[in-house]
């Protein structure tokens, strides 16, 4: 790695003493693994590079979307998509790069545009956010990987210092569980999630597409998006039977095609707030009747976005070789954030979560995601 990237992406000091930052190799394959599963972890932006798991005839598949080369999590065409990444200070799109926050007006890094209206700035999932910065390793065992990062004041336009930790845990059979907790030096808005891209066939040329997935959201609405594919206040019903209801478990095929990710985009780029539930209910579930492998996630967010891949650009993507080679192709995976509202911090007191931080209030979340076969 060049030593100027080496340095643009170098984590910051640690403000507190009791957190000794390591020198690791940011691309380093950091290995967790208990009876049928197994992740591999980058420090580089808290990756999740490899993610095995077994089908029905009992045989390992990498069902994560990424690189077998680290360095193309770096590039910024190949970076782009964040595949399976660590999202922060800010998850997903926030509005006109900034927010008001205590009568105080931050103008945020801005890294996209409106979909109509290049003139229309946006920050997306945090800026230059924590998926390009380096994690320290705090600790790593046979089953759980735990790492932080400390992002100072003013970051990507944020106030307030920001210790944040993420803890990756495996049990057995197949259960993958994820911690994160952030304290904090000032108020400020947070919405860290997991940046979770799959294929539940491993891009198997003999099977399916992800159009045979079959998907469940316990959800009967979904947050609307204004013109500029910003999301506002007004949660809409679902009604049932309708292509965005999956509270009765479909193909993907069957709900697909809508206009639910912007402007010149076919499928879901959509947040699906949950129904009321519990840390261990199950609130979606994707399986594939091809390969066999099924996924239970449960969380204590109140509810999940739903991409599509939809604007995955075709031949900039490299797949790994146990994917076949060649290129992602756009439609070709699917995507859940564990999250709150989308644009919460410009909706406050119009939504049941403003999504502001301190230091009196510190955050916290677990998601788990438990494998198994159909």
């Amino acid at each position: 790695m060049k030593v100027a990237l080496a340095l643009l992406f170098g984590a910051a000091s640690c403000a507190y003493a009791a957190v000794a930052p390591r020198a690791d190799n940011p691309f380093a394959d950091h290995v967790i693994e208990a009876g049928d599963i197994k992740l591999t972890f980058l420090p580089y932006g808290a990756t999740l590079k490899n993610l095995y798991v077994k089908d029905r005839w009992g045989q390992t598949r990498d069902i994560a979307v990424g690189y077998d080369d680290p360095e193309l999590y770096v590039a910024d065409t190949t970076h782009t998509p964040r595949f399976n990444t660590q999202i922060g200070r800010y998850a997903d799109r926030l509005a006109y790069a900034s927010f008001t926050l205590d009568g105080v007006t931050y103008n945020t890094t801005v890294n996209g545009h409106s979909k109509v209206d290049p003139n229309i700035n946006v920050t997306f999932h945090g800026g230059i956010g924590f998926d390009y910065r380096n994690f320290t390793v705090l600790s790593h065992t046979k089953k759980s990987i735990t790492m932080h990062y400390f992002s100072p004041d003013g970051e990507s336009g944020f106030p307030g210092d920001v210790n944040f930790y993420v803890s990756h845990t495996v049990r057995e059979p197949a259960t993958w569980e994820v911690k994160m907790w952030a304290d904090f030096s000032k108020r400020t808005p947070f919405m860290p999630t997991t940046h979770l891209y799959l294929q539940l066939n491993a891009y198997n040329a003999s099977e399916p597409s992800i159009m045979n997935h079959t998907l469940f959201i316990n959800s009967t609405s979904y947050q609307a998006s204004d013109i500029n594919f910003f999301s506002t206040a007004e949660i809409v019903p679902i009604p049932k039977g309708a292509a965005e209801d999956w509270t009765t478990p479909k193909q993907l095929w069957e709900g697909y095609f809508v206009d639910q990710c912007g402007v010149n985009c076919t499928g879901y780029d959509t947040y699906f707030p949950y129904l009321a539930h519990t840390p261990k209910q199950t609130d979606t579930s994707v399986w594939s009747d091809a390969s066999g492998i099924r996924m239970d996630i449960s969380t204590d967010q109140i509810g999940t976005a739903l991409y599509t891949c939809g604007e995955l650009t075709s031949g900039t993507c490299p797949r790994k070789a146990a994917h076949g080679g060649g290129y992602y192709d756009q439609g070709s995976c699917i995507f859940f954030e564990q999250q709150s509202y989308v644009n919460a911090i410009n909706l406050q007191g119009e939504l049941p979560d403003d999504t502001i931080f301190g230091p009196t209030k510190p955050y916290s979340s677990v998601s788990t995601y438990k494998f198994s076969t159909v």
